[in-house]
């Protein structure tokens, strides 16, 4: 088998490991954890998967349709206005991560509006009805949201965002096994945090790099220049040299001056 071969294989079964694991929990386990399908007669269980897989449905056709409403406004292609003058990882968390926490934050109202759960289960007969109803539905809401969005964000190329959401779906449903209860909002929140500051981390990283390089640049250009006041050379090398948005005038005025100190740091 050569290279090309091998690799086009490779990457088909690791695809296919990420959409199964995507899949968890499956409708059966979700049924077993809070529908007590387990204690069911066959008719219920039936009815548990069936109930499922309408309401898996609803969910998805939900999340799709956020889908169009956000990309209408971004095509997640370019720079927002971050200041970055490098590739970064600031389109993901100004566009990916408002876009999906929007998503949730917006999803309890629209199941309110459009009184989901009774639709679904107005197909059912009272007594069915009725036992569902006892059942911890929100759960069920819950866990299947995150799983579709998961498989949305994993569609778009997001997949760190793919696979927190996922992480979501499955604490909930360890929750709903364990009798435990567990805030997927705060935890959210928490991920949109730690990314924010990774990425935040990664920019001054990379201006730690380029920082001693560019205020050697900068002294040996006020030298040539023959500039006597950091002032005229810092106007000369934005107009000139540093035309875009980053460094700012006010940066290089002030690495010029701690490179005249000595200090290249």
């Amino acid at each position: 088998m050569c290279d090309k071969e091998n690799e086009a294989r490779q990457y088909k079964l690791l695809n296919t490991a990420f959409e199964i694991n995507l899949s968890t929990p499956c409708n059966d386990f979700i049924a077993n954890a809070i529908l007590h399908d387990i204690d069911c007669s066959e008719i219920q269980s039936k009815n548990n998967l069936s109930f499922l897989e309408h309401i898996e449905s609803y969910v998805n056709s939900y999340v799709r349709q956020s889908e169009l409403d956000y990309k209408k406004n971004n095509d997640f292609s370019g720079d927002p206005d971050c200041g970055c003058d490098y590739d970064c990882e600031c389109s993901l968390n100004v566009f990916a991560m408002s876009a999906f926490k929007n998503i949730v934050r917006n999803f309890l109202s629209y199941v309110d509006d459009t009184d989901l759960v009774n639709g679904v289960l107005d197909r059912y007969v009272i007594e069915e009805k009725n036992r569902l109803l006892d059942c911890n539905l929100t759960e069920i809401l819950r866990i299947m949201l995150y799983k579709c969005i998961s498989y949305l964000a994993y569609d778009l190329g997001f997949y760190h965002v793919s696979f927190k959401h996922h992480e979501v779906a499955i604490l909930i449903y360890g929750g709903a096994l364990t009798n435990a209860s567990f805030d997927d909002v705060s935890y959210m929140e928490t991920v949109a945090s730690t990314i924010g500051k990774k990425a935040a981390d990664k920019r001054w990283s990379k201006h730690n790099q380029t920082r001693p390089e560019k205020k050697k640049q900068y002294l040996q250009i006020m030298d040539e220049q023959n500039f006597t006041t950091f002032t005229e050379t810092a106007e000369y090398i934005k107009q000139n040299i540093e035309t875009g948005k980053k460094p700012s005038y006010d940066s290089i005025k002030r690495w010029l001056s701690e490179a005249s100190k000595g200090d290249f740091s």
